[in-house]
């Protein structure tokens, strides 16, 4: 079991906390002890755990140091800080605030089984009620719908439902699916009191912040277009008025499925945005990963269920040099924000990191998530981030899911702002 002690964090800052252990409680225990000392009570925590931990072990004994606490975050395929990180399942990672003028609001619904668009809609309702359509947001949910058979909650219909009660706004938004881990066997949110499935969460911070976002990419293009003649939800039935399960194959010049119907390799299929005809960079693709394929229909389903027949699209793979490349590049972006006038400071960072991107995947040296923590090892800015399922980031005016993605952003605060 262990856990890192930064130094403590003065009492209107965000403090980090990191530990690892099969332990829930104790291991919580451990972040708790992280945390500054004394009289000082958070205002709020948000809270990545480990797929390995039971959420009410953890949960309980945060109760029990902050019994008024609100505890929002939940379930996570890994976790990122500044003082470690990992995917084996026993991590657990905290941020908490302690100055009630930059804490978060927190919103809730737990009606995903009602539909993810009528929990989104609710969720978008209960968050516009009392905020401005400025106001940075942060959105979490169970990305899990069942495991067997496999179906997830769709980002795609939640974020149609949540911002159906915004209107025409310009929402300031990211967010991610929280997942047990890499297979995605399950999900689950802390929701304030309790840990739910099947729930989403919105916490919504104050006007005086604004959020800087990078968008950090992985793949490239691979085929020529196609385009999608037989699609229903997120199983893809044909490209090009063929099985599309052939079509990706004869792309490849390589079986796509193994022998127990396994998908072998990370394969996306892209949507470009802008003239069809340049050649373009990975920042004009939005891609949905292939999870599934079947044998006898010859089909493939994808991670998300947003893609339309008649939409064109291509075959991606996953690109390490262009992973690693990104994550320099997107962790300097963040660093150079500390550079910013006098009066707007950076204040947290979030990092919303798919699954797929750790190297028991990809097989990436160095680590992708040990590029950007290196990165910004020196610049004192709290850093909390999970592995999530799908990523939401704005791309081209709206927040859309992404697949393959990671999102780096910055709460940075404006003083003087109300």
């Amino acid at each position: 079991m262990t856990g890192t002690v930064p130094k403590s964090a003065p009492a209107n800052a965000v403090a980090i906390a990191y530990s690892k252990g099969a332990n829930s409680a104790r291991t919580t225990e451990l972040c708790i002890e992280q945390l500054p000392p004394g009289p000082a009570v958070p205002t709020f925590l948000l809270v990545f755990v480990g797929g390995k931990h039971a959420p009410e072990g953890v949960l309980n004994t945060l109760k029990a140091r902050y019994p008024h606490v609100p505890v929002a975050g939940g379930s996570a395929a890994g976790v990122i800080t500044q003082h470690g990180f990992g995917y084996t399942g026993l991590e657990i990672g905290i941020a908490a605030w302690y100055d009630k003028a930059t804490t978060p609001r927190l919103y809730v619904t737990d009606k995903l089984l009602e539909g993810d668009y009528e929990g989104g809609r609710e969720l978008g309702l209960r968050a516009r009620a009392d905020n401005n359509a400025d106001a940075p947001i942060i959105l979490l949910y169970d990305s899990v719908h069942t495991a067997e058979p496999r179906k997830l909650h769709a980002a795609a219909s939640l974020l149609a439902g949540f911002r159906a009660e915004w209107g025409d706004t310009n929402l300031d938004l990211v967010g991610g699916g929280l997942l047990t881990d890499l297979n995605l066997t399950d999900g689950w949110v802390y929701t304030g009191t309790e840990a739910q499935r099947h729930a989403a969460v919105a916490l919504v911070f104050p006007r005086s912040f604004e959020s800087r976002t990078s968008i950090l990419r992985a793949c490239r293009p691979v085929s020529v277009y196609m385009e999608i003649t037989g699609i229903n939800g997120a199983e893809v039935a044909q490209l090009d008025g063929r099985p599309a399960l052939d079509v990706i194959e004869e792309h490849m010049g390589r079986p796509l499925v193994g022998a127990n119907g396994e998908i072998t390799e990370i394969m996306t299929l892209g949507q470009k945005f802008g003239d069809p005809f340049d050649p373009g960079t990975p920042e004009d693709y939005i891609s949905r990963l292939i999870i599934a394929a079947d044998l006898e229909r010859r089909s493939v389903t994808l991670f998300e269920p947003d893609f339309a027949a008649g939409t064109y699209v291509q075959l991606m793979a996953s690109d390490n040099e262009i992973m690693l490349e990104s994550a320099r590049d997107g962790a300097a972006a963040a660093r150079r924000l500390n550079l910013l006038p006098t009066g707007i400071r950076p204040a947290f960072r979030l990092y919303i990191d798919c699954a797929g991107r750790a190297s028991v995947v990809t097989r990436a040296d160095p680590e992708e998530a040990r590029v950007v923590i290196d990165a910004l090892a020196t610049d004192n800015v709290p850093l909390l981030g999970f592995y999530s399922g799908v990523e939401i980031a704005q791309v081209l005016g709206e927040p859309r899911p992404l697949d393959w993605t990671g999102v780096l952003t910055t709460m940075v605060e404006r003083a003087g702002h109300a």
